[in-house]
């Protein structure tokens, strides 16, 4: 299923990272090389893993993905703060909003809601589900690309992809380190968001889990939704169009709740699709 060719394409990437934190940082951080340790690990348990029926292969695919989510985009936020906070580059990235509407997308969308009056709160609560949805969407896309093969290897290529996809992503954040409008623009936003006790909790879990203040371009949130996206219309399943309709609002979600600028949105299409082509180079063929 590709694990092999996965683990050892993030050892090198995260050995980047070591490298990277002591050259251009200051100082090493040893827990990037734990996906190598992981590497060697299932190297040495390769004649066990290769014996495995092809159901829990597709589990195993999961880790690499967990752990490349979870330890480098914690890496990324320790780098940042290694050196008191990486120059931000909000301005051009707002500056490109005010010419689109004259005003911050995020405010703009909480006027032209007005009229809902109390049902606002409906509106983003709904908004803030959305947001949420992507951080379970890699693992039920998975789920819905490997049950739809009739070769199980062939969803290495879709972790791949999603790997790929957050190994860019967290570098784009340390070239391109953005913080968003909710920070930005912070003195634009003297309103806080019409959000319901329930979507004041979700918010509240999005900002505690938050470990890096560059998270901004591109936008993660957009990009994976449209990759799993891509991977769902290839195989044509039956849930392709909810996902699709998912990460529209997804999309409006990153916007309305003042985590985004138009430009983080318009490179991370781009960026997805380079990931879901180059799966197929990486994994070309069934072992």
């Amino acid at each position: 299923m590709g694990l092999g060719r996965i683990l050892l394409f993030l050892a090198f990437y995260n050995t980047f990272l070591f490298f990277l934190s002591g050259t251009a940082f200051g100082t090493y951080q040893v827990r990037a090389l734990y996906p190598a340790l992981l590497s060697i690990a299932f190297f040495a348990m390769r004649p066990l893993v290769i014996r495995l029926d092809s159901k829990y292969k597709f589990i195993l695919n999961i880790i690499p993905m967990l752990i490349c989510v979870l330890l480098n985009y914690y890496l990324i936020g320790v780098l940042d703060q290694s050196v008191d906070g990486l120059v931000r580059k909000d301005e051009l990235f707002s500056q490109f909003d005010l010419w689109l509407f004259s005003m911050p997308v995020a405010r703009a969308f909480y006027e032209g809601l007005a009229f809902l009056g109390p049902l606002r709160s409906v509106f983003y609560d709904i908004m803030m589900m959305s947001y949420m949805s992507y951080f379970f969407l890699p693992i039920i896309g998975g789920i819905f690309y490997y049950r739809s093969l009739k070769e199980k290897l062939k969803v290495g290529r879709y972790f791949f992809s999603v790997i790929l996809f957050f190994s860019l992503n967290f570098l784009f954040y340390l070239i391109v380190p953005v913080s968003g409008p909710q920070y930005f623009h912070a003195h634009d936003f003297g309103i806080a968001l019409p959000l319901s006790a329930f979507g004041q909790v979700l918010w509240q879990a999005v900002n505690d889990g938050q470990t890096t203040f560059i998270d901004c371009f591109p936008s993660g949130h957009t990009g994976i939704a449209f990759l799993v996206s891509i991977w769902m219309f290839r195989i044509k399943h039956p849930a392709r169009y909810i996902l699709a309709l998912t990460t529209l609002f997804i999309i409006f979600a990153t916007l309305a709740l003042r985590y985004h600028y138009i430009l983080d949105l318009l490179c991370a299409f781009p960026l997805a699709y380079f990931c879901h082509r180059v799966a197929f180079f990486f994994i070309p063929v069934r072992p």
